[in-house]
C-alpha cells in the first residue's frame, strides 16, 4: 500500500466520512437491553462472535471476492454477490442498514473520484451491500484486498465498541482495550479470509440473527437496528 492509498483507507473507514453507519448497533442494543451484553467481558465475547461467524465467513468474504472481481472487471459476480448478500441476512433491518450505509458510500465517493465510469459502475449494483461498497470503493483506489479487508474489519469492530460505550457500563480505557485485543487479531482473520476466496459466503450467527430480527420491540432505541 502506498501512502497515499494509506491516507485514503484511513479517510473511507473513519468515522467523519458520512455514511452513517454509527445509527446501526446491528443487533447490539437488542442484546444490551435484555442483559445478554452488560459488561466488557460480554461484550469481548461479541466481538468475537462476530469475527468468527459474520465477518470470516460473510462479510469479508464478499468484500475479499469483490474486491477480485472488480480489477478482473466481472461485474456480473460483483452483481451476484451483492444479491447473495441481500438473500443471506435474515433481518430485515440489516438487511436495510447494510444498503444504506453501501449506497451512501458508493454516493459521496463518486463525488469525490470524479470518475464517470465509475459512477456509472456505481449505480448498476443491484442492491449495494456495505462489503461490496467498500470492495469496489477500495479497489478502485488501487487498495491490495488483504488491506480493504485490514480497514473493512477495523471500522467494523470500531462501530461495535463505540456502539457498546453507549449502551453499557464501560469506560473509555476499557473500550480501547477491547478493540486493541479485537485488531491484534485482524491480520490472522485476513490471511484466513484470503485462503476462503474459492468457498461459498456463508452464515451462521443465529444469537446475532435473533438480536437484530429484535431490535424492533426494544422499548428505547438509540440506534436504528
Amino acid at each position: 500500500m502506498t501512502p497515499i492509498q494509506f491516507v485514503q483507507a484511513l479517510q473511507l473507514t473513519d468515522s467523519f466520512f458520512p455514511v452513517g453507519a454509527f445509527a446501526y448497533s446491528d443487533g447490539l442494543e437488542t442484546a444490551a437491553a435484555n442483559g445478554t451484553i452488560r459488561d466488557g467481558a460480554s461484550l469481548r465475547a461479541w466481538l468475537q462472535h462476530y469475527i468468527e461467524n459474520v465477518f470470516v465467513p460473510c462479510d469479508g468474504l464478499a468484500l475479499l471476492k469483490c474486491a477480485e472481481a472488480f480489477r478482473r472487471g466481472n461485474h456480473q459476480t460483483i452483481y451476484d454477490i451483492d444479491e447473495e448478500l441481500t438473500a443471506i441476512k435474515p433481518a430485515a433491518a440489516v438487511r436495510n442498514s447494510s444498503r444504506s450505509v453501501g449506497k451512501r458510500l458508493l454516493s459521496v465517493y463518486s463525488e469525490i473520484s470524479i470518475d464517470a465510469s465509475f459512477s456509472a459502475f456505481a449505480k448498476t449494483l443491484p442492491q449495494c451491500n456495505a462489503p461490496v461498497a467498500y470492495a469496489v470503493v477500495m479497489s478502485h483506489r488501487g487498495i491490495d484486498s488483504r488491506d480493504a479487508l485490514l480497514a473493512f474489519g477495523y471500522s467494523r469492530l470500531a462501530g461495535i465498541v463505540s456502539a457498546g460505550l453507549r449502551l453499557i457500563s464501560i469506560g473509555q480505557q476499557q473500550s480501547q482495550n477491547l478493540l486493541a485485543e479485537s485488531v491484534e487479531r485482524l491480520p490472522e482473520v485476513a490471511d484466513r479470509i484470503v485462503q476462503m476466496k474459492f468457498e461459498p459466503l456463508r452464515s451462521f450467527a443465529p444469537v446475532t440473527d435473533i438480536a437484530q430480527m429484535n431490535h424492533r420491540y426494544v422499548y428505547s432505541r438509540l440506534f436504528r437496528s
